[in-house]
């Protein structure tokens, strides 16, 4: 009887712990399967129209505001101030801040398929490959925020003057095609369709409707501390599930850092956790390998180191914290917004933690989850590692 009873015992352990490995691996499909539902732009030609003239006529009530170098509204604008506020204030999107960023983030096309709502980029001196960007509105025509000449501040020029003509570079577009491929303004423009397409960028952005194209930090020409973005995430941590009941409880406070990488589009980085977990009874510093995919996701996991001895909820039974495999997790964030140099979102991470029977066996699924799932609410502030230099 005895050997059968640790056969018995063996048989519910193994089972256990396939069960944990299988919801490991549905948590990651899930993650994966949402993120790129997400990230797909499923915008139709009219629905991206109506953005672009939302785009268009918030810019235009703009139309003699001066111009301040670094001011981003919504008095006062520098070029790609103006561009990063009428889009966050028409359409609710997030861009970068720079001309050179902005520049790398859109969609080169021909010239002769630009729209009204996409952006123009210029050369005005030597001192950078792109200086300066404007909202394109029809008939040759674009808005910027101008810093000298005889007309200065937030403005309409002609892409047909003879100052423009000659410094323009290219035309990007960071919205989707408002009208269909037999629709071609190819009769707008006098400029040739090979000066002005980066046919690398067009080539690496066709063929799929699934953008991974990185965060709005993402710049593959970022040199020195300009590749580099640190982030701090203050969260308060709660669950659902607890070993008996399905109820609300309160699990801690978390701290979460992380630098990431901003040269690649899938921006790998790495962080540390500081995370008093009260549910369980212990101190806990997560080791992060992050991969954050744009401004709104980001996914990790790594090792887990623990202090103190780890308890059920409800049960107080005995557990152990796993170091390896420690942490898994999916951080998603609302839209940012602006405090001076850096930018604040509100985060909700869910993220399952690994917890054993003080024997390193798997614990029974509903423990497992119990003691391990856990949702975190909070605020994260990202800075430029580069711009406290600037």
């Amino acid at each position: 009887m005895m050997i059968i009873d640790k056969a018995k015992a063996f048989l519910t352990e193994k089972s256990a712990r396939a069960a944990a490995k299988k919801t490991l691996s549905l948590m990651l499909l899930v993650f994966c399967m949402c993120c790129i539902k997400l990230c797909a732009e499923d915008t139709s030609p009219a629905e991206a129209q109506v953005m672009r003239e939302q785009f268009v006529t918030e810019a235009k009530k703009h139309v003699g505001a001066p111009y301040v170098l670094g001011a981003i509204g919504p008095d006062k604008f520098d070029c790609s101030g103006l561009v990063y506020y009428t889009a966050r204030e028409s359409i609710k999107k997030q861009l970068p801040r720079t001309a050179k960023a902005l520049y790398n983030y859109c969609r080169i096309v021909p010239d002769k398929d630009k729209e009204v709502g996409d952006l123009l980029f210029f050369k005005t001196n030597n001192t950078a490959p792109i200086t300066h960007v404007g909202i394109y509105i029809g008939n040759n025509q674009f808005i910027s925020a101008i810093s000298d000449g005889p007309n200065t501040g937030v403005i309409i020029s002609s892409l047909k003057q003879d100052y423009w003509k000659p410094k323009y570079v290219a035309c990007g577009q960071f919205l989707p095609s408002g009208k269909r491929k037999a629709n071609s303004d190819s009769n707008e423009t006098d400029f040739e369709e090979e000066d002005f397409v980066d046919e690398k960028k067009s080539s690496g952005n066709s063929g799929s409707n699934i953008s991974f194209k990185g965060s709005s930090y993402y710049n593959p020409k970022a040199e020195g501390l300009d590749v580099l973005v640190a982030d701090a995430s203050l969260f308060c941590d709660w669950s659902l599930i607890s070993p008996n009941s399905f109820m609300f409880q309160w699990r801690g406070i978390d701290l979460h850092t992380n630098v990431r990488y901003t040269k690649w589009p899938l921006e790998p980085g790495f962080g540390l956790g500081f995370r008093f977990n009260y549910g369980m009874g212990v101190f806990q510093i997560p080791l992060m390998f992050s991969a954050t995919v744009n401004d709104y996701f980001r996914f990790y996991a790594g090792p887990v180191i623990t202090f103190g001895n780890a308890r059920m909820m409800v049960t107080g039974e005995d557990v152990k914290a796993s170091v390896f495999p420690g942490i898994i997790g999916v951080s998603l964030s609302t839209p940012s917004i602006a405090i001076g140099k850096a930018k604040a979102q509100l985060v909700q991470d869910i993220s399952y933690t690994v917890f054993n029977r003080p024997d390193n066996s798997a614990l029974s699924f509903t423990n497992s989850i119990s003691s391990g799932l856990v949702f975190f609410t909070g605020v994260r502030v990202t800075l430029g590692i580069g711009s406290l230099f600037k």
